[in-house]
C-alpha cells in the first residue's frame, strides 16, 4: 500500500478556503523539480497550507521526517486534518503504511500559525521551508486588521488566501511584504544547510522578486517558470494605486499568448472590459550563502533595528567580497549586541574595533585611516 497504489488524493473543500488552482499546481511542479532526496527524512514547514494537499502530497512522495502544514485560517487547519485522515486510511478505516512502516499520520501535522510562529514558539528547527502565500495588498486595508477567528465570515477567511496586509517591509510597495516577513522569520528557524522554496508571482518584475532574497544573503535558483491567468476574483486595484504613487510598473500580459508586458493600470482596464490577463509565475529555491553569519545579523536587527533591515544589502556579485563583508557585519552585530552601552576602552573607543574599521576602509575603499 502507499503512494504507488494511490493515484489521486481525496480532498474536502469548503468556501472559506482556496480551491487548488494553477497557482498551487505550478508550485508543486517546482517542488517536483528538486531531486528526490531533497525532502527525504527532512523536517519541513509549508506556509499557507490551505486544505493541506501539498503537505500531504509532499509526504506521500518524498517521505520527510515531518511536515508541518501551517495556515492562519483556523478553518483551513480543521479541513487539512480531515483531508489527512481521508488519505491516511483505507476504505475500511485502516492505516495505509509506506515502505518504511509509517503512515501519513506519522509524517504530517497541521497547525494554526501566523507564518512560522508555531515553529518559532515551539523551537522547531527546519530543514526546508516551502510557501505559496498571498502577494497582493488587500484593496480594503481595514479588513486585514480584523482578528482571525474560526467564527469569522467565509468571505474574510477566504480573503486571507488572496490578499496580504502591509508588513512594514520595503517590499510592501510591490505586494511582497508577507513573503519578506516569511523569509526573515525563516532565517531564524532554518538549519544552516536548509532550503526555502517560494512561489513568486511575476507581477512586480523578476528583478524585484529575486532581489527580495539576494539582499538578505541568499543564493537563488529558479526552478520553474510559467504563465497563469490572473484570478478573476482578485482585485488588483491596489497595484494600480502603487503605480500612481511611484515610478514602478507591474508586469501583466494579455491572455496567455501575449509576450509584451502591460502595467497594472492597463491590465485592470482590460479586465474591466471583459478581457483576460495573465502574469508570470516562478518557483525559487534559495539557500543562505553564509548561514551562521547571516543569522547573527538578523538576530541583531530584529531587536529594535527593523528600519535598518530595509536598507540592508547582502547581495554580492563577487563571492570573495561577500566572504569579507558578511563576516564583518556579523562581527559588528555581535559586538553591538553584547555591548549595548558601547563601552569605550580607551576613552577614544575600542582599539580592536577601530583597527577592524580602519582595515576595512583601507582594503575596500582605499582610505588610509589609522586606528587613531
Amino acid at each position: 500500500l502507499g503512494f504507488q497504489q494511490r493515484k489521486k488524493l481525496t480532498m474536502m473543500e469548503i468556501p472559506s478556503i482556496f480551491i487548488p488552482e494553477d497557482w498551487s499546481f505550478t508550485f508543486y511542479e517546482g517542488l517536483n523539480r528538486h531531486p528526490d532526496s531533497i525532502f527525504r527524512d527532512k523536517t519541513v514547514a509549508e506556509l499557507g497550507c490551505g486544505n493541506g494537499w501539498i503537505s500531504i502530497a509532499l509526504a506521500e512522495k518524498w517521505c520527510p521526517s515531518k511536515v508541518y502544514g501551517l495556515d492562519i485560517n483556523p478553518r483551513a487547519i480543521k479541513i487539512a486534518w480531515i483531508n489527512l485522515y481521508l488519505n491516511a486510511l483505507d476504505d475500511d478505516g485502516l492505516p495505509i503504511y509506506d515502505a518504511e512502516g509509517k503512515t501519513l499520520l506519522d509524517r504530517v501535522e497541521f497547525y494554526e500559525s501566523d507564518l512560522l510562529s508555531y515553529c518559532r514558539d515551539n523551537k522547531i528547527e527546519l530543514d526546508r521551508i516551502v510557501g505559496c502565500i498571498p502577494q497582493i495588498l488587500n484593496p480594503n486595508p481595514e479588513a486585514m486588521s480584523k482578528i482571525v477567528t474560526e467564527n469569522s465570515s467565509e468571505e474574510f477567511l477566504y480573503s486571507l488566501s488572496n490578499y496580504c496586509a502591509l508588513q512594514g517591509f520595503v517590499e510592501d510597495q510591490f505586494g511582497l511584504g508577507l513573503i519578506a516577513r516569511a523569509v526573515e522569520e525563516g532565517i531564524s528557524v532554518i538549519k544552516p544547510s536548509g532550503l526555502m522554496v517560494f512561489n513568486m508571482g511575476g507581477r512586480p518584475g523578476q528583478g524585484v522578486c529575486e532581489r527580495l532574497f539576494l539582499r538578505r544573503g541568499f543564493r537563488i535558483n529558479k526552478l520553474w517558470q510559467t504563465k497563469i491567468m490572473q484570478a478573476a476574483d482578485t482585485d488588483i486595484s491596489a497595484l494600480v494605486e502603487i503605480e500612481k504613487n511611484s515610478r514602478h510598473r507591474f508586469e501583466f500580459f494579455m491572455d496567455l499568448v501575449g509576450d509584451q508586458p502591460v502595467c497594472a493600470r492597463t491590465a485592470w482596464a482590460y479586465m474591466k472590459s471583459g478581457g483576460r490577463i495573465s502574469h508570470a509565475l516562478s518557483v525559487y529555491s534559495c539557500q543562505l550563502r553564509q548561514p551562521n553569519q547571516v543569522k547573527k545579523i538578523f538576530e541583531f536587527l530584529k531587536d529594535g533595528f527593523h528600519e535598518v533591515s530595509s536598507s540592508l544589502d547582502l547581495s554580492f556579485d563577487d563571492d570573495s567580497v561577500a566572504d569579507e563583508k558578511i563576516p564583518f557585519l556579523a562581527y559588528l552585530a555581535s559586538f553591538l549586541q553584547e555591548n549595548t552601552s558601547n563601552p569605550c576602552e580607551p576613552p577614544a573607543g575600542c582599539l580592536n574595533f577601530r583597527n577592524l574599521v580602519a582595515g576595512f576602509m583601507k582594503s575596500y575603499h582605499h582610505i588610509p585611516l589609522t586606528p587613531d
